[in-house]
């Protein structure tokens, strides 16, 4: 994640559903400043809170956000999206999108309904309502708002790896071959009917979203 954070980290940062407050620990460490959370849990709040962060504690978090216009630089939404009803993921996005100051991003990872292990993931915690695709993330996204949206395919089959034939690659060689073997079952299935050489196959996907409203 540290590529998708803005070179300006003077600005709020924001996390959406911060639980403990792990990504809030990791925002301070690469310099934001100013890092506040956002939480249904009180319990998981009070936690991070002993980090020293200012979190909020809500029961409906679109509503909270639509307060705060304007007011981040910065919002993550890491592994929550899935957790939100699917008549409400839109409406969230849209508050989201509002508190963004104009050039703001918001960075989202939801579980990957292309991965190998999509269905064990998805059913993995009974609070998930869903799994996503590159196709219905983007979306949520662009329904949302968003204008500039960037999805991440930097994990994709990649290439085979070096040294193949060490024992501490076995791990890797036995993964590219899972995954390879995956892609086929995909280009079998919708018979090339999209470019599939660079679909994400890890358990999450992610994407950058930029809030260009002027």
């Amino acid at each position: 994640m540290k590529d998708d954070l803005p070179a300006d980290r003077s600005g709020p940062a924001l996390d959406v559903g911060c639980g403990f407050g792990f990504a809030l620990r990791a925002l301070r460490a690469s310099g934001f400043s100013d890092v506040r959370g956002v939480e249904i849990s009180e319990q998981q709040a009070e936690i991070a809170r002993r980090g020293g962060f200012e979190v909020a504690v809500v029961s409906d978090t679109a509503a909270w956000l639509r307060e705060h216009q304007g007011e981040f630089g910065l919002i993550l939404l890491l592994d929550v999206l899935e957790h939100v009803p699917v008549p409400g993921q839109i409406d969230l996005v849209r508050a989201i999108r509002k508190a963004l100051r104009p050039g703001g991003r918001l960075i989202v990872t939801v579980p990957n309904a292309n991965s190998p292990l999509a269905a064990r993931w998805r059913y993995i915690d009974f609070t998930h309502c869903g799994s996503f695709t590159e196709h219905s993330l983007f979306f949520v996204l662009c329904n949302g708002g968003f204008g500039k949206i960037t999805m991440d395919n930097s994990k994709g089959l990649g290439a085979f790896p070096r040294r193949w034939w060490k024992l501490e690659q076995r791990g890797a060689v036995r993964k590219w071959l899972v995954r390879f073997a995956w892609l086929q079952v995909f280009k079998a299935e919708l018979q090339e009917s999209e470019n599939l050489d660079d679909l994400c196959f890890e358990l999450n996907l992610k994407a950058v979203a930029l809030n260009d409203a002027a």
